[in-house]
């Protein structure tokens, strides 16, 4: 079960193949997992949810970790946290 201080992270580092990390917003994170989501190939237990649902996307969020999009192409996020200066 993630830490539940994770679960207070107002930030998400974003992972994809050939690309630089990206630190995002959750709610920009959001928007990227369901435009992920939304391009996936493989068979995965998420293809029969309505991607709109915003409390679904949010719960995968912070209840994992990746996502494989094709066959070995997976994309991942972790919460983090952001100390001010």
């Amino acid at each position: 079960m993630s830490n539940p201080l994770i679960r207070s992270s107002d930030h998400y580092v974003l992972l994809e193949p050939d690309s630089k990390e990206k630190i995002v917003s959750k709610q920009e994170a959001i928007l990227w997992l369901k435009n992920w989501l939304n391009k996936t190939e493989t068979q995965t237990i998420y293809q029969n949810i309505e991607v709109a649902d915003q409390k679904f996307i949010e719960e995968l969020l912070e209840s994992t970790y990746e996502l494989e999009i094709k066959f070995g192409y997976v994309i991942k996020w972790f919460a983090v946290r952001i100390e001010p200066d």
